[in-house]
Formats: structure tokens, sequence, C-alpha cells
């Protein structure tokens, strides 16, 4: 397995392409703020007429995510569309999974992806389930370990989980929270089935390529090998891994460690193109 070519600059490179797929937590913000330079970034990208797509692999519509990049200072000026693992999810539903019963994990603010679905909703495990929408925990300090017996039991009723977030770990400030990747996860090992919208899967891409065409040069940007550089990955598309996201123990002292970077690439044995430690 070849090594990724490390650059300080998004500028090294950005001529080649066309279209930037970039992802949001742990790339722009970290759930709280926007990160130093991403600003100057895409008014950068956009005065050169690049299109800058946000793919995320979180669990909220669209229109949602829009509102809280606005609230942080990111103005929709500077992205073409937001692709989001909650829209796949929402419309997937809509499509195939209207008129059953839904049992909801997850916290109150993600409740809005059930909304305008004709489900009914389950909050009793003595009734019976057809489907778990799982966009992630209940609590941001919660461990798997607090859904363990709930897993258990829901899958002794053959319930299908919907996965509207495969990520199993973010960072919100400095901070790791588990994500529904994680409970997922679980819930198949315990024999569960599992559909899973969002990166790396395709149909997030095809989203995305419905509305772009694909024979364009596009980087794909984000900080998780197993979602971001995997999915770009088998989609073709040339990918760039910021190491200052879930993937921080990689770096010393502002700095990416080399050795480190390759030990944990040939370990997930997923290798992005490019690296840099912080978008800029």
């Amino acid at each position: 397995m070849t090594k990724c070519f490390e650059i300080r600059k998004l500028e090294q490179i950005e001529d080649n392409y066309e279209i930037f797929l970039i992802d949001l937590w742990g790339v722009v913000h970290n759930g709280i703020n926007l990160f130093t330079n991403v600003l100057e970034v895409f008014s950068r990208l956009k005065q050169k007429n690049k299109k800058i797509v946000f793919i995320t692999n979180a669990p909220r519509r669209s229109y949602v995510i829009s509102e809280q990049l606005t609230q942080f200072g990111l103005s929709k000026t500077l992205y073409d569309f937001i692709a989001s693992s909650g829209e796949i999810t929402w419309n997937n539903m809509k499509k195939y999974h209207e008129n059953k019963k839904c049992f909801l994990i997850g916290p109150p603010r993600d409740h809005h992806l059930v909304e305008d679905i004709n489900l009914t909703i389950v909050d009793n495990l003595s009734s019976e389930v057809d489907i778990i929408v799982n966009t992630g925990p209940w609590g941001d300090d919660d461990c798997l370990e607090n859904y363990k017996n709930i897993l258990d039991e829901l899958v002794k009723k053959r319930s299908l989980m919907i996965c509207s977030n495969p990520d199993k770990r973010v960072i919100r400030g400095k901070k790791f929270m588990i994500c529904a990747g994680l409970l997922a996860e679980y819930y198949e090992k315990i024999g569960g089935k599992v559909e899973y919208y969002g990166k790396p899967h395709d149909e997030i891409y095809k989203y995305c390529f419905d509305v772009l065409k694909k024979d364009k040069k596009i980087l794909a940007i984000g900080d998780s090998l197993e979602n971001d550089i995997k999915g770009a990955n088998s989609q073709n598309i040339d990918s760039l891994l910021i190491t200052d996201g879930i993937h921080r123990e990689v770096n010393v002292n502002k700095n990416i460690d080399k050795q480190k970077l390759d030990d944990l690439i040939k370990k997930k044995k997923i290798l992005p193109k490019f690296c840099m430690r912080e978008l800029n």
C-alpha cells in the first residue's frame, strides 16, 4: 500500500478539481463552532467557480443542517447544496416504510426525521415494532452499555434497524461522543438486520451525482478513514484526509506524525490520496 501525500494548504491541489465533496463534523465544525480558516477556503473556492457540496452523516434533514450552518456564520452563498444521511433516510422511509410501527432511538432534536411520514410511534418494548429509527444516543454522555438491554429485546422482535448515521463516534467540542453507527454495529452482532444510510454507502453518493456530473474532477474531503475515505475510494474519487478530527491521535505538536498515520492506514487498509492536519 503506497503512502498518501501530505499537503499544507488546499491551494496546492484545488485547481485540479471542479467539485469538492466536503464532510462537516471534524472538517468544517466541531458541533459548536466553525473551525478557523474554513470561511476563507470556501470563499476562495467559490471565487474560482468551484462547486461545494457538504456530504455529511448527520442524522438530520438538509434544511435543518443549513439552518445550523447559518447560525454558525456560514452563508448559503458559500456552498451549492447539502447531502445528508438524514435526508437520504427520510426519503427512503417515506418511500418504503410508511404505515409501520416505529421505535425511535435518538434525541428529540432528531425527531423531525419522522415528520410527514405515516408511522405509528411506539415507546413501549412490549408492543410490536417493525422498524427502529436509530439517529444516535438519547444523551450526549451515553455509552453503548446503556443500550444493550434495549437492543437485545428489539432483536427478538426481528425489527429492522434504520441507521441514519453510520459514524461510530464524533467529536463535539473537544469531547468524543458515540453515534448511531456504534449502536447499529452491536445490533448486527447480536443478529439484527440494519439498513445504513450515509457514507461510505452508495446511496448518498448517488444522491449527489443525480445533481452533479460525475465526469467532473472531484475531491472528497473528510476526517474518517472508514466513512469519508472508504466511501470516496468506492466511487473512484480522489480523497483528502483531515487528521485533526476523529483520527487526531496521529497528530503530534500540531503536525502529522507520518509513522502514526501510516500505521493507521495499514491497520484500516484504507488509503487517502492526500492528507493535511486541518482545512486551510
